[in-house]
């Protein structure tokens, strides 16, 4: 099967989308069948990356993206910048206890999906159905966490890197305090979490590199180092009868070539 890595508009995660016989290219951009919806995205890698040899394609390839396709983008920019205005005004006025992060239109601008954040449970019935009138389409309210909100919202994290959540894959891999410990890191909560608020994500990739190195740990064995010190000069010779010589208390190396 070929694929190609291929990152969707406002994201920073990769899916592999399956191209079938079509010849693509990277960096060209191309529309794609997702489980959202129609979408498009750019192409980063023809085939796959290494580590990720079994991983299943999740979108396929629909055709690749013209002239018309690219102009297109700035009309759906501007259609969600409208619908998230307007969506965050009715919130206010109905008094939802709802925080919404952002608004995606896929491609076709069939439907409208408004992503936000809640500690409780909201019926959001009747805002659903002001938005449909207004926007003449399909609209779908998806709760997120917050790790899916920083993910969106985007950022960079005390390394001065991209946050990690928003390069990971779709599913958060856990983070425990065991891994803080075991890494002998600060366990002050301001040090080990990001801004989400949770562990930092990195701490469970550190962690997974940091398990070989224990295991090599616990097969080493220190050889024993003579503390024997010489006042006297001690010689190597070398294959080309170079003499390097090595003072012992100094530790000055001389170099005498013969």
């Amino acid at each position: 099967m070929n694929v190609a890595a291929t990152r969707i508009r406002n994201g920073f995660q990769l899916m592999y989308v399956d191209i079938g016989n079509t010849e693509v290219i990277a960096k060209s951009s191309i529309i794609v069948e997702t489980d959202q919806g129609m979408d498009i995205g750019k192409v980063m890698k023809v085939g796959r990356y290494i580590g990720d040899e079994e991983a299943e394609p999740t979108g396929k390839l629909i055709r690749v993206a013209s002239d018309e396709d690219l102009a297109s983008i700035e009309q759906i920019e501007e259609l969600e910048e409208k619908a998230f205005a307007e969506c965050k005004e009715k919130i206010t006025t109905k008094e939802l206890d709802m925080r919404l992060v952002s608004v995606k239109s896929i491609f076709d601008k069939t439907k409208l999906i408004f992503y936000f954040v809640s500690g409780n449970r909201i019926d959001f019935r009747e805002l659903v159905k002001e938005l449909a009138f207004v926007f003449k389409m399909r609209i779908e309210m998806r709760q997120i966490g917050v790790r899916d909100q920083a993910r969106i919202v985007g950022g960079y994290g005390p390394c001065g890197r991209i946050q990690c959540c928003a390069i990971q894959k779709d599913e958060f891999a856990p983070v425990s305090i065991k891994m803080a410990k075991e890494q002998n890191l600060n366990l002050n909560s301001l040090k080990i979490s990001g801004m989400c608020g949770r562990l930092l994500c990195c701490l469970g990739s550190k962690y997974e590199t940091l398990e070989p190195d224990k295991e090599s740990d616990e097969d080493y064995q220190p050889q024993e180092v003579s503390s024997k010190k010489t006042s006297v000069d001690e010689q190597m010779q070398d294959d080309d009868d170079d003499y390097y010589s090595i003072d012992g208390n100094t530790k000055n190396i001389k170099y005498r070539r013969l």
